[in-house]
Formats: structure tokens, C-alpha cells, sequence
């Protein structure tokens, strides 16, 4: 019995060592990330941020020290604004961040309201790998469409003219970027992604969503050819 005993405490205080040790490494490593997420913003835009938080990246089915730390997402902050940068630990060179978010948005939305000549819209877009986070040689919003090849830009409106809609001017958003205007019939919409992206998706695919019966118009612009559907 005091062997058993004996066996059993030996096998906890392993488990402690190895809970331990993986929580001391994981502290490690996101110190190590957070850094870099820092060296890499202020070597990019010129600023250093604070960092706020560390999301853990992991590879490999076992757990405890066999449970890789592949990387992570730095939360970072600077002057009020909060921002993420993803990190490889395995690529060096692998950094990307959604810093210049707000601003493609801001820039999109006064793009649109004077292309369409419209006021009451909201504008969003999806680009880069994650989703909108774009690696170290995009520092501006021009730099977005100029060298980000999976753009896409939702825009709903309420009161758009039809005539003006069928033809805007685009042409500065990059050649292969994808543009889904729909104009609803309630302006309670307008700021509903995730009902804008479901209709869109249901537009393209022919498969009926809640949001159809509140489409007034849709259009679909893709290397300078536009799709129309019209009630």
C-alpha cells in the first residue's frame, strides 16, 4: 500500500512539473510574441503600442509540453485605438496586422457616397490573410488596392439612384476587386453585415434568404462588368 502510495505521488508531482512547465512556456512565448508585434508596428508605422493581450496559436493533437506553440495574435493598443498583429514563430517573416482597418473603412464610405451620391450607406470590406490584416509592405490604404488581390467591398444604401448605380466609378479600388451594392427597402439595414453578406451570398447562389423581401435593388461589379437585379 505505502508503494502505491508512493507511486501515486510520484505520478502528481510529474503532472504538476508538466503543467508547470507548459504554463511557464506559454508565458514565454506570448512575452515573445508581444514583443514582436511591437517591433514589427514600430518598425512598420513608426509608433510603438502597448500590448493589451496574447491569443496562443497551437499545432499537434498532444497536449501538455507536446502541444506546440505555433504562433499567435497580439492584442495591442496606441492611443485608444485597439488593432491585432498576428505572428509565426515558425516564419520570421510571416507578420500581419489590421491597423489600417478604420481607415480603409472611412476612405471607403466617402468613396461611395460621392461615386454613388448617396448619403445614407454604411461600407465594409473583407482583404488580406487573416481576414483584413495585411502583411508589412501594405502601410496605407492605397497600398490596400494596390497590392491585396482578394478584395471585397459590401455596400448597402437606402434611396440609391438605379441610373447612377449602373455605372459609378470604381476604377481606383484595384482591377480584380469584388463590389456587392445592395439598396434595401428599410433603412434599419443599412448596418447589418451579416444580413448584407448572407443576401449577397443568397443573390449569387439562388438560394432565398430572409433578406430578399427587403432588397429594392443589387448590383455587382467584377473587372469593370456590372450585374443587376432590379424590383
Amino acid at each position: 500500500m505505502n508503494r502505491f502510495i508512493k507511486t501515486l505521488s510520484i505520478i502528481a508531482a510529474m503532472a504538476v512539473c508538466v503543467v508547470s512547465l507548459t504554463g511557464c512556456g506559454e508565458m514565454g512565448t506570448k512575452h515573445k510574441i508581444g514583443k514582436e508585434a511591437r517591433y514589427y508596428i514600430a518598425n512598420k508605422y513608426g509608433f510603438r503600442p502597448g500590448t493589451t493581450d496574447v491569443e496562443l496559436q497551437k499545432v499537434g493533437e498532444l497536449e501538455g509540453v507536446w502541444h506546440k506553440n505555433d504562433g499567435g495574435i497580439a492584442t495591442m493598443e496606441y492611443n485608444g485605438y485597439t488593432f491585432k498583429v498576428y505572428v509565426s514563430l515558425v516564419d520570421p517573416g510571416t507578420r500581419y496586422d489590421d491597423y489600417l482597418r478604420p481607415d480603409v473603412e472611412e476612405y471607403l464610405s466617402d468613396y461611395f457616397a460621392d461615386a454613388l451620391d448617396c448619403e445614407d450607406i454604411h461600407v465594409w470590406a473583407t482583404y488580406g490573410v487573416p481576414a483584413c490584416m495585411v502583411p508589412g509592405d501594405v502601410k496605407t490604404v492605397e497600398d490596400v488596392f494596390a497590392k491585396c488581390d482578394n478584395i471585397q467591398i459590401y455596400v448597402s444604401t437606402f434611396g440609391l439612384d438605379r441610373d447612377i448605380a449602373k455605372n459609378p466609378d470604381v476604377t481606383g479600388l484595384g482591377e480584380n476587386t469584388r463590389i456587392s451594392v445592395i439598396d434595401w427597402t428599410l433603412e434599419d439595414c443599412l448596418n447589418d453585415e451579416d444580413l448584407m453578406r448572407e443576401t449577397v451570398v443568397g443573390l449569387e447562389t439562388d438560394s432565398y434568404t430572409d433578406g430578399f423581401s427587403k432588397v429594392s435593388s443589387y448590383y455587382r461589379y467584377s473587372k469593370g462588368e456590372v450585374s443587376a437585379l432590379e424590383k
